[in-house]
């Protein structure tokens, strides 16, 4: 039976009860983060780290554990669960009582780990725009909250329309990202995605590309992704995907994508 940790023990899956009275189910008062595992090791923990601190910055969250607190625990986790690839998930929440305005800043700490595989080339993937919402902009939106609803209904409205993914855009309509990633553009061999004051996540995969290539950050209207030589999106669970086709417009060059996630794939043996 799967071991899970929290709030600084490990215990059996089916022994952890969420209260009625949660206030991440509730309110979506929290937040989460997933960690790609490879060999055993959680992958960009870093980038990950620092975008846990921000959240509890931002939320006004109460906790003190560090990313060696957190490693050793992960580390643990994966060996009583036996996973050597895979992913973590780590929730963090408010506790206590209170409606919108909370009675404390105290926070559960939950982890979750799940057996997966290591990167892999990944099938060229369609997207379609999502403009029924728009995402705003701010401290919140560079996170990765409880709150899942601005990428739940583009999800619903790309599979119902025979689309793998769904383009988010902000009040200014303007791409930022799609449901579960980050998306860069390739026009006349220079590459694009969108800046965070945009609105984007400042998913860790995306860090991770800006920090292997000469990225640059521009806003970017649906006509100029439209145009563009090459688009691909990235995540930590999945690396780098290529697009094939935005609406009817069709893309022919993965190469840059491609290149990307091959050096993923061979991190796998180098770990």
């Amino acid at each position: 039976m799967k071991v899970v940790f929290y709030n600084g023990e490990f215990v059996l899956e089916n022994d952890i009860s969420i209260s009625i009275n949660s206030r991440s189910f509730n309110y979506g008062d929290g937040f989460f983060e997933t960690v790609k595992i490879l060999d055993s090791q959680p992958f960009n923990l870093s980038f990950h780290f620092d975008r846990i601190k921000l959240a509890l910055k931002v939320l006004r969250l109460e906790q003190d554990y560090t990313e060696l607190f957190l490693k050793q625990n992960i580390s643990h986790l994966l060996k009583v669960n036996n996973i050597i690839n895979g992913s973590i998930k780590i929730h963090v929440s408010r506790i206590g009582s209170g409606r919108y305005l909370p009675a404390s800043n105290k926070s559960d700490l939950f982890i979750i780990s799940s057996k997966g595989f290591p990167y892999q080339i990944n099938n060229a993937i369609s997207l379609c725009f999502y403009g029924q919402e728009y995402k705003a902009s701010g401290s919140l939106s560079k996170l990765k909250s409880s709150n899942s609803l601005i990428y739940i209904l583009p999800s619903i409205y790309a599979s119902e329309n025979n689309f793998d993914n769904a383009i988010l855009l902000n009040k200014s309509g303007n791409i930022i990202e799609v449901t579960n990633a980050n998306i860069f553009i390739l026009k006349n061999n220079n590459i694009y995605t969108p800046p965070i004051v945009d609105g984007c996540v400042d998913g860790t995969m995306r860090r991770w590309v800006n920090n292997k290539l000469d990225v640059i950050e521009k806003s970017i209207s649906r006509d100029e992704i439209l145009d563009a030589d090459e688009v691909f999106i990235t995540n930590a669970l999945e690396g780098v995907t290529s697009v094939q086709r935005i609406e009817s417009i069709m893309f022919e060059s993965f190469s840059v994508a491609s290149s990307l996630q091959k050096k993923l794939i061979n991190l796998n043996s180098d770990l």
